[in-house]
């Protein structure tokens, strides 16, 4: 029986890996340029709100935790798979400028059209991502006519100054990072941001040595082919789950998105030795998998500043028992009142 030989990195080509990892370094230069930028957009006010039903107020209340659902399994079918199409249609354009078709680029935009147009379903292509999302309004009349028909409240979150500065909560499992994005709905403007990244990243590897050299090495597991296309992927996600239908502008969404992500690790990663934490509820009748989102002191609440029962409520009785709950729960010095909407449902 023949045995399988592993291949030492001292046995590659070391001037093909050293041009190769020149360019690998520029592609996460270009990632962390990216996130320095990112950290300067945040809520205009400070607070942002979460929409839930009065069953979903008492569990965040007393089980002190929020959940990341399931992307796929939102009540808009189409909040992933919607700027998986957007990045699509810039990678069809760019291919479509008649690029040497022994490329290595014109190599990447398939398998990047590819990875993005498989069943999103499937973990092995796009790995899982759950969200939880707000609003920068406390008082939407669309939200209330999702949520507060049997009732409903806003709970407005404090959010931090920056993209880096812990949110007062995380994802339970170790491995998975949150990070907020704000929503983009102009059409034009994430076919844009798809482009800022294409790009750069292209002309990076735009170069006959580059080329040469990862072809050299292709295999290689730091700097080889897939590696490249592994984070790049990222990059992409990153960007893209933030698109949105525009018909959804009023909303004015911001997201926790929950990943695992290959450029912005959390905790320790044990090889997948404990079991990822995932958690379901029933929503509309379909179990809907989530990840539970809690404080990053088990000591310390969610930091609620605020919370606005819906306008199909007695602003009274719903204020006491409110204040009630979120006595005997532990929260202190949240604020509490009621919608002035004059709406029948």
């Amino acid at each position: 029986m023949l045995e399988m030989h592993t291949k030492l990195l001292s046995e590659y080509d070391q001037p093909a890996v050293k041009l190769a990892l020149s360019a690998f370094n520029q592609v996460l230069a270009f990632h962390h340029s990216r996130e320095l930028t990112a950290a300067k957009s945040v809520p205009p006010t400070g607070i942002i709100y979460h929409y839930t039903t009065a069953d979903g107020l008492k569990g965040i209340i007393e089980k002190n935790e929020l959940w990341a659902s399931s992307a796929y399994f939102l009540n808009d079918s189409a909040e992933i798979t919607y700027g998986y199409g957007v990045l699509k249609e810039g990678l069809d354009d760019w291919l479509a400028k008649g690029r040497p078709k022994e490329s290595i680029t014109v190599r990447l935009a398939q398998d990047l059209r590819k990875a993005f147009g498989e069943h999103p379903l499937n973990k092995d292509v796009i790995p899982p991502i759950y969200l939880a999302c707000f609003c920068e309004d406390d008082n939407l009349l669309s939200q209330w006519r999702t949520y507060g028909q049997s009732g409903g409240h806003s709970l407005g979150f404090k959010v931090p100054p920056n993209v880096f500065t812990p949110k007062g909560f995380e994802p339970e499992p170790k491995t998975y990072t949150g990070e907020w994005v704000r929503v983009v709905y102009d059409r034009s403007e994430q076919g844009k941001k798809c482009t800022a990244i294409l790009e750069p990243l292209f002309a990076i590897l735009d170069n006959p040595d580059t080329e040469r050299a990862i072809a050299t090495i292709t295999d290689n597991p730091l700097c080889g082919y897939s590696e490249f296309l592994r984070v790049i992927v990222d990059i992409l996600l990153d960007e893209i789950v933030s698109f949105k239908n525009e018909a959804f502008k009023v909303e004015k969404e911001w997201r926790v998105v929950v990943r695992e992500r290959e450029l912005n690790k959390q905790g320790t990663d044990d090889g997948g030795a404990t079991p990822l934490a995932i958690h379901f509820h029933v929503s509309r009748g379909i179990l809907v998998p989530h990840l539970r989102l809690i404080p990053l002191d088990s000591a310390k609440k969610l930091p609620i500043a605020c919370i606005r029962s819906g306008p199909t409520l007695d602003k009274t009785t719903a204020g006491m028992a409110l204040s009630l709950m979120l006595d005997k729960n532990g929260f202190s010095g949240v604020q509490v009142e009621g919608s002035d909407i004059s709406v029948r449902f």
